[in-house]
Order: structure tokens, then C-alpha cells, then sequence
């Protein structure tokens, strides 16, 4: 859940999503799913997580010239748009509880698009999730913190931080060598 002092970056995030969703912002909205799980992380606020799934998903969707040419896209469009405005206007209301079960209702209904209209095994949403936790591994959490905060499977977000080469961007030190460094530290 948020907290108070989270709420303005809550209200930030929502409005960022709806703005980068309205005008079919790939960088945007890209940008936005990295940030909203760095945020998501520093705050331990999951709802910034489900911000953070639906602004990676959406992108891709609007990456997918066949989706957006489907039947089903303007009907999805539509209401997409609509409950991330109605779940700012709960946000800046101070109903943050509100505001982030219309995102988990937003992520349902990605899942729910993604399940009629895909053409992988991995769903867009499992593949934001892993996305959202590979965000929040690179600054600083466990794996298993990642993948608990964002409901990614560890196992995948394991594989794919590998695969990644992220875990090789991280520099790590035996015990022996971080004492000595608190020692020089402190003395």
C-alpha cells in the first residue's frame, strides 16, 4: 500500500502513465517502467510496481502493429485509458487504496488482451514483471526481493539476469576485503 509521503510520486507516476498511454509514447512510457520500480523499491509500495508492469506492458502492446490493427484494441484502449484516469483522480483524491486496485483491474485486463491476442507463452505481463524486478535487482535489492515485490517467478528473473549479463555489472568482495575496507573506513 502507499504511505502518506508517497502519494505525491504515486499521483506523478499515474499521471505519467495516462499522458505517455494517451499519446502512444514508447520512450515514455519505457522510461516510466524503469523508474516507477526504482520508486517501487526506495518506498517498498507495490502499487508503484503495478504502475511500473502496466507502463512496460502497454509499450509493447503499442510496439505490436497487429494489436493495435485488432478488433479488440480500441474497446481496450478506451477502458485502459479510463482507469488510469480514474485511478489518478483516486490518488490526488488521497484514496490511494482505490487508486491501486484499479491498477491491479488494469493489470488484469492487460493479461486478459495479452491471453486473446498473443503469440508467445509468456504473456506481456510476466514479461513486465520480470522486467520490473530486473529494474529492482540492478539497484540493489536481492533477487528475491525483486522477484517477491513484483510477483515475477525467481527462477525466470534468475535466468534472465544472466542471460542479461547484469549479475557481471556488479562488482562483489569476499568477506575478508569488505572488512578491510570498513576498517579503513572507520578507523
Amino acid at each position: 500500500m502507499i504511505q502518506m509521503a508517497q502519494e505525491p510520486v504515486f499521483s506523478k507516476r499515474l499521471s505519467e502513465l495516462l499522458q505517455g498511454f494517451n499519446k502512444r509514447d514508447l520512450v515514455a512510457l519505457k522510461q516510466l517502467g524503469g523508474d516507477a520500480a526504482e520508486d517501487a523499491f526506495a518506498s517498498d509500495a507495490p502499487c508503484l510496481v503495478e504502475v511500473s508492469i502496466a507502463a512496460y506492458s502497454l509499450a509493447k502492446f503499442l510496439e505490436k502493429p497487429y494489436i493495435l490493427a485488432s478488433a479488440e484494441w480500441k474497446d481496450f484502449e478506451q477502458t485502459a485509458s479510463e482507469i488510469v484516469s480514474a485511478a489518478l483522480k483516486d490518488a490526488q483524491a488521497g484514496k490511494a487504496g482505490e487508486a491501486c486496485r484499479r491498477m491491479h483491474s488494469l493489470i488484469q485486463e492487460i493479461e486478459a488482451l495479452s491471453k486473446r491476442l498473443g503469440r508467445f507463452t509468456t504473456g506481456v505481463v510476466d514479461k513486465a514483471r520480470i522486467k520490473a524486478a530486473t529494474q529492482i535487482y540492478a539497484h540493489g535489492a536481492s533477487l528475491g526481493k525483486a522477484a517477491e515485490l513484483t510477483g515475477a517467478s525467481k527462477q525466470e528473473l534468475s535466468h534472465y539476469i544472466g542471460v542479461t549479463r547484469l549479475s557481471e555489472k556488479y562488482q562483489t568482495f569476499g568477506v575478508q576485503k569488505r572488512l578491510s575496507v570498513a576498517r579503513e573506513i572507520f578507523k
